[in-house]
């Protein structure tokens, strides 16, 4: 069940709970940052069979739907029986661990992506993840990392790149459980 592999105990569920409390429902695109500790080989969808590796992994996503970021971000924390988006696969094991968001009506997911796979920090393992929508793209929305990645790298970059409107927010969703690679980039 996924919610005792993200919260661990009924007290982190609890902690994670009012974590999401906070989350907008408003409409904006977000990045789910997810440790991942051993190595998992693992089949998504019709993409294929891959290997994830120990370190971190941000999925880029965007919420345009009724309930925004807050309902997007649940569902991906939530137990669910049946995967319904690339990511839902690798979260039954990762484990997340921060959620970075910006409010927008402006679909910011693809421009977020481009920013995260032109940036040496990040690497992508599995063209298209997430990003199938785009049938003539081999962009990918998921982008690894083997040390932890830094909120205040995100935030520089959005500044820089997009309008002053677009403000990106940081949400912890575990502390204790996901492991320290040392220090993120751009401490």
């Amino acid at each position: 069940m996924r919610k005792e592999s993200i919260a661990g105990t009924s007290e982190g569920f609890q902690d994670l709970k009012n974590a999401m409390i906070e989350m907008p429902e408003s409409k904006g695109a977000y990045v789910l940052v997810l440790s991942v500790k051993e190595t998992q080989r693992l089949v998504i969808g019709r993409l294929g069979r891959f290997t994830f590796i120990p370190g971190f992994y941000g999925y880029v996503g965007s919420a345009c739907g009724h309930g925004g970021i807050r309902a997007r971000v649940s569902h991906h924390l939530a137990s669910v029986g049946e995967p319904h988006w690339h990511i839902d696969y690798l979260l039954n094991f990762a484990t997340p661990i921060e959620v970075w968001y910006a409010l927008s009506d402006r679909k910011l997911e693809h421009e977020w992506a481009e920013m995260f796979q032109h940036s040496a920090r990040f690497q992508t393992p599995i063209p298209r993840f997430g990003a199938s929508d785009y049938h003539r793209s081999r962009t990918t929305h998921l982008f690894y990392s083997k040390q932890r990645p830094s909120f205040r790298w995100f935030e520089a970059k959005v500044r820089e790149v997009f309008e002053p409107s677009i403000r990106p927010h940081q949400l912890a969703l575990a502390t204790s459980s996901a492991p320290d690679a040392g220090p993120g980039f751009c401490e």
